[in-house]
């Protein structure tokens, strides 16, 4: 419930807790000031017969004014300090500013509140006087230990009240000049109301149980909570206040993300956003949800609301401790922190929400979802989450045994094979007779002779590869990046890691960011010696402009393919290759060795090795010096991820020795060499049969297709043209042999014309090597460095500066994270903590993710064919694996008729498709992100280690105390999996129980939740709280607690939850739900004028202020003595009478107040028949006399 809205009923939805605990602030402050009042008016008279009129003239000494605090020495000390004249002028004056009826109102809100509710507050007296003897007597040794700081506090020349309560005087007004009586009287009675109910009741037992556990039953829990206050009031804080400003700000985010307006043109206010929310929340995640169907329950990959939360839970709590997902445990948040802190923008970043909002805005290719109507419906976001889901999944083993079709047998898990990619052309793989890849491949791996250059032994080994080897084995050593070169996957030492896709690309990407790879650097980041270093401190360049890791110019590695032709009828003469037997007809086949360009090896040749220059020179993309240097850490960063995306060039060779046609009687030597500008280069690689035909368009390139990067008949030739042109690529088709009966002189191969129907029958139905499911949805990558529908090539970075993603190097530091705990990616026993990432990818693809068999068509159909893991999309009928589909159906799935396929991410961006109008929205107009990853950055500094090492090894043990059911949780752990199930039900009841119509106001309960964000987390609302906290945090930096003044305080603090005897209490929650509700109650007709009245008594420089400067506690006495004293007072006989006497404190002080507020409604004409002090006002006397009022209250006939 809110206090500013009226209610129609109790809210189910509404976050109670903390709406209640911030309403009880404003009233408490006010009951508070009148407390005060109440303590001024007491006569000084030891004599308390109601009937005897004393005027306390001959005994005034104008220093103490109250007797009802004698037995109270420290309480009575801060009245003593006040001068009576000035204190009355001081609240005189401020009352006089505040209307007769508000000062009315609160006389009676005060009457109503210590005569109607008078037992609730005796009780709430008794159960604070108990929260004090459970500090002094629970753990005494804490209590003792902790008073030097509390001295401190006392101390702290700053206001401490007046800044640590939630509540400013303008808040106050607002609240005044926005609601009427009624309404203010409603709220209040509706809170009242919200506190007395039994849920509130449980949440707040909870609440104490979880406290009771994490700080006394739980000693993992209570270490942690220990080691994250450490690590705030760190001494490095003291200094730098940077790292608390970036906490305090994503807080106050949160509320600010409550006054944006969600959509592409503001079209939608938070309220309807969130209800719009918990309305697709039920609808499409929930069992019974208008859209659930059994896509979204698929019990391997389910798209329901509980399983979400559960699975995420898992995966950020293995981002803390990764357990064994790596060789040690390692918090991953930690490293990231880490690494942001090594890029030096990223300690202070800007616009990362407008990156996310960007995202959220376009689609796979950078269009506007909402104004381009050639545009997907599926924004960038999303269709991220879900090509990381394929890519972590694509990858096939094939039937290699069976020649004669084209079956898969299984996964890789993620690891593109080279069927994949010849299947993906459409080849013939598998046919009833021999010219078929399986049958080609098959004899060219178990022949032995084939063979690449090892540049550890420095000999020509055996190239063993087939069908199942997977292709970023096969890149050539600078392309290649962190995978290993086996292509066989039966090998011990095959790379089990970086074969996968996904490591294999953000391996890469760190380290062209991270690590030095990249052509561009930073020309201010310099060591000792002069040497230009990337980010993790790696030399990048030489102070001689010499290279160290990125090479302009490189080399594949030499291949060389054995040919064994027969003697020829003329006795070999001249002998074409090394002939092992004498001259003349022989069975022995003569052995000729072919290295790449085409070159034949001397006739004298035995062994492989021997053709020196049987390799490639590749020449990257030409940059000058001066465009190498560059200005920033981050103008290289994002220079060099474009240089990945677009120019970096990807080579891969694969050499195949192979009978090449039915007619060819002996096996000749085949290369097929691809080279991509970057990423996306890669992406589109295909044999270019355009314009003419793939025989005469061999070796041209795609976009710059005026060229050739070599003849493909010129034998001994290096490539003569590579293009520069980002995202180009070329395929390189060359065959070399004997003639077709391999007596020939050495020429192309004799069926070069035919090789083509072997490898690309159907050129005009292919997409290129890569499946289509991926190279089609793929672009979203691009989205990665700029947010545009044009590429960003890295001259064009400076020009597109502003639409740069800046939420990229978060997205980096954590791969960087990842990447670096990887081990043993050539054993059994390799560690992969990339799972978590593609892991949660899969949790937010859901529905589109689903287990099922293979359906792609098959030669000839496949009876059993393999189920995996898939994406559904758009032609998921005809395959996941089809590759001749039309390009619409290889985009993700969003419905099918009447059936729709949200994810999470969809559901949370928008209500509806291309209206980008959901909480993402909000977040992404907000600077929410950018403090998170400012707070991260500035976390991971070197000269924050010691905050950085507690605050996550803190975050690590608390979160390691939190189990779901599967982990048999203990009774003193957190079981959090019954909370997402109340979350879940909550969530599937809320449209049931108050319809589905979300602008009735039965769906007031998500209204409050909005405004409890823009009340008390926002930097402009009186009534933050975090403005409090910001303080709170500020003073406790100022005062520096040690190491055990947190304990102590900790200590202290638990022993609010239990007796002594170590059993449970529950007083807070007592006082809360049974104390307060009646106080609220009596005064909420009055709530209106207290806030009226309440405003000029706090505002700066009035009442309170008064106080501020001038009230203060006896020096002599210490902190301990205030909470004895009080604990008396709230405990004496003039607080707990339960009498109508004025022996009671409460009821005196009640009637008091009631006769001074009589005599104020009714003005100057007052003494009825009765009184023996009657009115003796003359006509001309314009008011009465201070004397003549006291006279009347205390002449009166009791």
């Amino acid at each position: 419930m809110n206090l500013k809205k009226n209610k129609i009923r109790k809210p189910t939805f509404a976050l109670a807790i903390s709406e209640k605990g911030t309403l009880f602030y404003r009233f408490l402050i006010i009951f508070q000031v009148g407390f005060l009042l109440f303590l001024g008016c007491k006569p000084q008279s030891t004599k308390y017969d109601s009937k005897i009129f004393f005027d306390n003239i001959n005994s005034y000494d104008g220093i103490s004014l109250f007797t009802v605090l004698n037995g109270f020495p420290v309480l009575k000390s801060f009245f003593v300090s006040l001068d009576p004249v000035d204190f009355n002028k001081a609240l005189g004056d401020n009352l006089a500013k505040a209307t007769r009826e508000d000062n009315l109102g609160t006389l009676r809100a005060s009457q109503s509140a210590l005569l109607v509710s008078r037992t609730s507050i005796q009780n709430l007296g008794l159960d604070s006087a108990s929260l004090i003897e459970k500090m002094e007597t629970t753990n005494p040794s804490a209590y003792d230990q902790v008073q030097p700081l509390f001295e401190k506090i006392r101390h702290y020349p700053k206001p401490v009240v007046r800044n640590i309560v939630p509540i400013s005087a303008d808040a106050l007004r607002q609240e005044y000049l926005s609601k009427n009586k009624d309404q203010v009287t409603q709220s209040i009675m509706n809170f009242s109301s919200d506190l007395k109910s039994q849920s509130t009741h449980d949440l707040l037992v909870e609440i104490e149980d979880v406290a009771y556990k994490g700080l006394i039953a739980n000693a993992n829990a209570r270490a942690g909570v220990e080691s994250l206050l450490n690590g705030f009031f760190d001494p490095a804080l003291v200094a730098d206040r940077s790292l608390k400003d970036g906490f305090i700000s994503i807080i106050y985010d949160l509320g600010e993300m409550m006054f944006k307006r969600a959509g592409f043109s503001d079209f939608k206010t938070p309220n309807t956003a969130m209800k719009e929310l918990v309305f697709n929340l039920d609808k499409y995640f929930t069992a019974g949800g208008a859209q659930f169907n059994a896509d979204y329950s698929d019990p391997l990959h389910p798209a329901e609301l509980k399983s979400f939360m559960m699975e995420s839970f898992q995966i950020v709590r293995s981002l803390l401790d990764t357990g064994t997902l790596t060789a040690t445990p390692v918090n991953l948040l930690q490293k990231t922190a880490e690494n942001l802190s090594l890029l030096s923008f990223a300690v202070s970043p800007s616009n990362v929400d407008g990156s996310l909002k960007e995202l959220i805005r376009i689609d796979v290719d950078g269009k506007d979802r909402a104004y381009d109507g050639t545009s997907r419906s599926m924004s960038a976001l999303e269709t991220l989450f879900v090509v990381l889901t394929i890519a972590n999944n694509y990858g096939f083993t094939w039937d290699t045994s069976n020649t004669t079709n084209d079956w898969i047998n299984g996964t890789t898990g993620g690891e593109l094979t080279v069927g994949d990619a010849i299947h993906s052309l459409k080849s013939v793989m598998g046919s009833s007779d021999s010219f078929n890849f399986k049958n080609i491949t098959n004899l060219s791996k178990t022949s032995n002779k084939v063979f690449r250059f090892d540049p550890v032994t420095s000999t020509m080994v055996a190239h063993q590869f087939d069908l199942n080897s997977r292709v970023l084995s096969l890149l050539e050593d600078n392309g290649r990046g962190a995978t290993a070169p086996v292509a066989n996957p039966a090998a011990a030492n095959f790379d089990r890691v970086y074969n996968k896709t996904l490591p294999w690309a953000l391996n890469w990407i760190k380290r062209v960011t991270y690590g030095g790879y990249g052509p561009y650097y930073n020309k201010n980041r310099r060591d000792g010696s002069g040497n230009y270093l990337s980010p993790d401190g790696t030399i990048t360049r030489n102070n001689d402009l010499s290279e160290t890791l990125y090479k302009p110019t490189w080399q594949t590695r030499r291949y060389e393919i054995q040919l064994d032709i027969p003697d020829s009828a003329s006795n070999d003469t001249p002998k074409r290759c090394y002939d092992p037997t004498p001259p003349g007809t022989s069975t022995l086949d003569n052995r000729c060795f072919i290295g790449l360009r085409g070159i034949k090896a001397a006739n004298t040749v035995q062994n492989p090795g021997s053709i020196s220059n049987a390799y490639y020179t590749i020449t990257e993309i030409p940059k000058t010096d001066a465009q190498r240097a560059v200005d920033s850490d981050e103008e290289a960063f994002y220079k060099n991820l474009q240089w990945l995306m677009y120019e970096k060039r990807f080579v891969a060779v694969l050499p195949v020795r192979a009978k090449l046609a039915a007619t060819v009687a002996f096996e000749e030597a085949l290369f097929i060499t691809a080279i991509g500008n970057g990423l996306v280069g890669m992406l589109s690689l295909k044999p270019n049969c355009l314009p003419s035909a793939c025989a005469t368009d061999n070796g041209r390139w795609t976009i710059d297709n005026a060229n050739y990067v070599k003849a493909y008949n010129a034998a001994g030739a290096d490539l003569t043209y590579l293009s520069n042109t980002p995202g180009d690529s070329v395929m390189l088709l060359e065959g070399w042999g004997f003639g077709a009966d391999g007596q020939q002189a050495f020429q192309v191969t004799f069926v070069y014309p035919a090789l083509w129907s072997l490898i690309v029958p159907n050129p005009d139905l292919i997409y290129g090597m890569l499946p289509p499911v991926i190279s089609l949805n793929v672009p979203v990558l691009e989205r990665l460095g700029f947010t545009t529908a044009t590429r960003v090539i890295p001259d064009l970075v400076n020009a597109n500066w502003e639409q740069r993603n800046t939420l990229t190097p978060l997205v980096v530091a954590l791969a960087k994270a990842m990447d670096d705990q990887v081990s043993g990616q050539q054993t059994a026993g390799f560690k992969n903590p990339y799972t978590l990432l593609t892991g949660l990818a899969e949790i937010l693809s859901r529905p589109l993710v689903f287990y099922g068999p293979d359906t792609t068509a098959t030669n000839p159909t496949n009876p059993t064919p393999p189920s995996f893991t898939q994406v559904r999309t758009v032609g998921m009928a005809d395959g996941f694996r089809n590759p001749i589909a039309s390009t619409m159906e290889y985009f993700p799935m969003t419905s099918s008729g009447p059936q729709e396929y949200r994810t999470l991410i969809s559901v949370l961006s928008e209500n509806t498709r291309r209206f980008q109008d959901g909480a993402l929205n909000l977040i992404g107009k907000t600077q929410l992100l950018t403090g998170l990853v400012k707070f991260l950055g500035q976390l991971g500094l070197p000269a924050n280690v010691n905050v950085k090492t507690k605050v996550f090894n803190g975050l690590k043990l608390v979160m390691g105390e939190i189990k779901l059911n599967a982990e048999t949780p203990t009774a003193v752990q957190f079981n959090i999996e019954t909370k997402f199930t109340e979350w879940r039900d909550k969530v599937a009841n809320y449209p049931t129980v108050n319809g589905t119509n979300i602008f009735d106001p039965l769906w007031s309960g998500v209204d409050d939740v909005v405004n409890l964000f823009k009340d008390y987390l926002s930097r402009s609302s009186g009534w933050s709280i975090v403005a409090s906290l910001d303080f709170l945090l500020n003073l406790l930096l100022d005062i520096s607690p040690s190491s055990t003044d947190i304990t102590q305080l900790l200590n202290l603090g638990s022993s609010l939850f239990y007796n002594p005897d170590n059993t449970r209490s529950y007083t807070i929650t007592n006082i809360l739900t049974k104390s307060v509700p009646p106080v609220l109650e009596a005064m909420a007709p009055y709530g209106r004028s207290l806030y009226g009245t309440g405003y000029y008594i706090s505002t700066p420089g009035g009442f309170f202020s008064y106080l501020e400067a001038r009230m203060f506690m006896n020096p002599d006495f210490a902190v301990k003595d205030l909470f004895a004293d009080l604990k008396n007072f709230l405990r004496s006989d003039i607080i707990q009478n339960t009498q109508d006497t004025n022996r009671s404190f409460l009821f005196s002080t009640g009637t008091l107040i009631r006769q001074m507020a009589d005599i104020y409604q009714a003005g100057r004409k007052f003494s009825p028949v009765g009184f023996y002090m009657y009115d003796n006002w003359n006509n001309d006397q314009p008011t009465s006399t201070l004397w003549d009022d006291m006279n009347f209250m205390f002449s009166v006939q009791q």
